[in-house]
């Protein structure tokens, strides 16, 4: 809340739960986009050379020699990762359970949602709650409606 107050336009919430992301997207006004926190955030982001598996950054070579040789085309191979990347963003299909690993206990969940409701963010404890119910109850793949371009 105090970064919206302060002016920034979006929040990047990394390796959070999901439940707490969903919070967070419910009480600001202002985009959150997810890296390892769930589906419930207004967007999704990946490292590219982690999405496509890459060993070296591409900041390390800033030229390439004209005695460099090609030894592959990967572009093709790149559009079609990073297409499916969009789809299953898109479709609500990434990220699924199995892609959302930082879970709360019981405990923590209840807790979380009494600070919530203590601060009057209620709309924020319901986003959260289910949040919860949706990560607990479909292990495979999430029902939620897809996402706009």
């Amino acid at each position: 809340m105090a970064l919206q107050e302060v002016g920034c336009f979006s929040v990047v919430l990394e390796c959070v739960p999901a439940p707490v992301a969903a919070a967070a997207t419910s009480a600001l006004h202002i985009p959150t986009i997810g890296i390892g926190a769930g589906p419930f955030c207004s967007g999704q982001v990946l490292v590219y050379h982690d999405l496509l598996g890459m060993l070296q950054h591409p900041h390390h070579a800033k030229v390439t020699p004209k005695f460099c040789k090609q030894y592959a085309r990967v572009g093709d191979v790149i559009d079609k990762a990073l297409l499916g990347y969009k789809e299953e963003v898109n479709n609500g299909s990434f990220p699924g359970p199995s892609h959302s690993p930082y879970k709360m206990n019981a405990n923590d969940v209840n807790g979380f949602f009494k600070e919530l409701e203590k601060l009057g963010l209620n709309e924020a404890a319901s986003a959260a709650a289910a949040a919860t119910e949706k990560m607990s109850t479909h292990k495979g793949q999430m029902l939620r409606s897809p996402r706009s371009d």
